[in-house]
């Protein structure tokens, strides 16, 4: 009975899984035009906010701010194919369909069901409709409503309109119809698609959306003051917007070694107690780093990166990207770092004195006039706003588009970290890294120049600063001793799992990490515990 109790509730926790995905939706209480909003994403989680499902939508409702009555972006833009789907989100990828002859006819994004006939119609036309339960049960609803609110219907007091994955399903539907007369049921076309390529087809749309209008907008939003229906809107409007995913960035533990080693053996150390030479993804680490080193060492230590062998173009945020809008001819050899003009890439020479593009986590791009060199319009971005711009889309680079050249985010670069982490964040002092040859492979952080890097030789004698938790576990061995009055009964495997549970739980209370790390030695006999007898001058007992 009980195994079975168990492997019951193995399946069904597996079928959750593989039918439901539980996103974490962050709302942003910044304005920004829907571009924007998916860079600002991009950046920090996953992308535009997903949606799978009414659970979904009512979740984005509750975290948007109770005193906002705008619009909110979410992830849902207009794409360029049509597709058939259903309105519980499934793509319409299986096989089965059922036209009547010459259906569909392309007049029309909406089908309904005649005598299990399916056909084309326009979705504005008042039908009967069907929907279902999550039982598989079918209801007919004779009462005349538009695609739109034939589903708004179901949704509310059923499940959705349905789906019909198969012969089968299409004649236990069909024996609820009425004869003579078209119904309504889940499919429907579509060209809408969600940001980050999601393929399901949940949609949420207001009364009257998507209008068919030209010029009506290609980007959707969210009205919290409308239950969460959706709306599409011109991409430039200013919202505030809702993103999807976990943080960006990983949170690492540093551990500083005062002790002097080579870039090798330093990391050769790393690797052995933790899990390797120092990373860093981001300014907040870059500070942390400094702030790790004991306050009486004032030399450089080296962190995790190193000559790589192999030159890259990328970001001065982190975040590679797969765009890319060379001019044609571009890259030609001109320089390691990257100008914008006229919509289009060209390599520079960093040295050269140019405006410049920012990015600011609450506001997006910033166009900054004053020339500079690459370094210092980096080091001015990161002082007063983010970074320097990455641009990951067309869409991101129309709002930088400018007959002025100006520097942007990109860079040439050949180091790694020793993980093969692919975040390109670097942190360099002025004049680094040096192109002469024979300057060094190895970084180290200077404590004296504010965390800065420069690179060294690495056969130099450093400190060094790790990440990860110290991975020498040790070991020990305690011996407990009780005392019982009648009949003790230690050995019962019973008891003994209730005081490791007990010690568990005390060792807890005290800040101890003591999950699954505690267990019973067993000697001779394979018993935990052995009676001791006390002895006394006047007793024998």
């Amino acid at each position: 009975m009980d195994r079975s109790l168990f492997v019951l509730l193995l399946l069904s926790g597996l079928f959750w899984s593989s039918s439901a995905l539980s996103r974490q939706y962050h709302y942003i209480n910044v304005r920004m035009s829907w571009p924007e909003a998916q860079s600002y994403c991009r950046t920090k989680y996953t992308d535009l906010a997903t949606v799978d499902n009414m659970d979904d939508v009512n979740r984005l409702v509750n975290i948007v701010d109770s005193g906002y009555s705008g619009s909110v972006w979410i992830g849902l833009k207009r794409g360029t194919q049509k597709r058939w789907a259903w309105s519980n989100g499934e793509n319409k990828s299986t096989q089965y369909f059922n036209w009547y002859s010459g259906e569909p006819n392309e007049n029309a994004d909406c089908v309904c069901s005649y005598s299990g006939l399916w056909c084309d119609d326009k979705c504005s036309n008042s039908q009967f409709f069907t929907c279902y339960k999550e039982n598989n049960e079918y209801i007919l609803v004779k009462s005349r409503k538009n695609w739109r609110d034939a589903q708004s219907y179901c949704r509310q007091y059923y499940t959705d309109l349905p789906t019909i994955h198969n012969s089968e399903e299409n004649k236990q539907i069909t024996k609820i119809l009425l004869s003579g007369y078209y119904i309504w049921f889940g499919l429907f076309q579509d060209s809408w698609e969600w940001s980050d390529k999601w393929s399901r087809f949940f949609r949420n749309w207001a009364a009257g959306q998507p209008s068919q209008s030209s010029g009506s907008g290609d980007c959707v939003g969210m009205s919290r003051t409308n239950a969460g229906k959706w709306a599409h809107e011109s991409c430039d409007l200013k919202y505030h917007f809702i993103c999807h995913g976990s943080p960006k960035g990983r949170k690492y533990q540093y551990q500083f070694i005062n002790e002097s080693m080579t870039w090798q053996d330093a990391q050769s150390y790393c690797r052995a107690r933790f899990t390797d030479l120092a990373t860093a993804d981001n300014m907040s680490d870059a500070s942390l780093l400094l702030n790790t080193v004991d306050a009486g060492y004032s030399g450089s230590v080296w962190i995790g990166l190193h000559n790589g062998t192999e030159y890259r173009w990328v970001w001065s945020l982190g975040p590679l990207s797969q765009y890319s809008n060379w001019n044609q001819g571009e890259p030609n050899g001109d320089g390691g770092c990257v100008r914008s003009f006229n919509g289009k890439w060209y390599d520079e020479s960093c040295s050269t004195v140019l405006p410049f593009v920012c990015f600011n986590d609450s506001t997006g791009f910033i166009i900054n006039e004053t020339a500079m060199t690459w370094r210092d319009a980096q080091s001015y971005c990161r002082q007063h706003h983010t970074d320097l711009a990455s641009i990951s889309s067309a869409e991101q680079q129309n709002l930088i588009s400018n007959q002025a050249s100006l520097w942007i985010g990109l860079f040439l670069d050949s180091w790694e970290w020793p993980e093969r982490w692919n975040l390109s964040f670097r942190n360099w002092a002025e004049g680094q890294p040096s192109q002469s040859s024979g300057s060094g492979d190895c970084v180290g952080m200077s404590i004296t120049d504010s965390g800065k890097w420069a690179q060294y030789s690495c056969d130099l004698k450093n400190p060094f600063i790790c990440h990860g938790d110290d991975t020498l576990i040790k070991k020990q061995i305690v011996r407990l001793e009780f005392s019982c009055n009648g009949e003790c009964t230690l050995n019962d495997p019973t008891l003994q799992t209730a005081i490791l549970n007990e010690i568990s739980g005390k060792l807890k209370i005290m800040g101890l990490e003591s999950d699954s790390k505690i267990s019973w030695r067993k000697g001779e006999g394979e018993e935990v515990f052995h009676q001791k007898i006390n002895r006394t001058a006047s007793s024998n007992n």
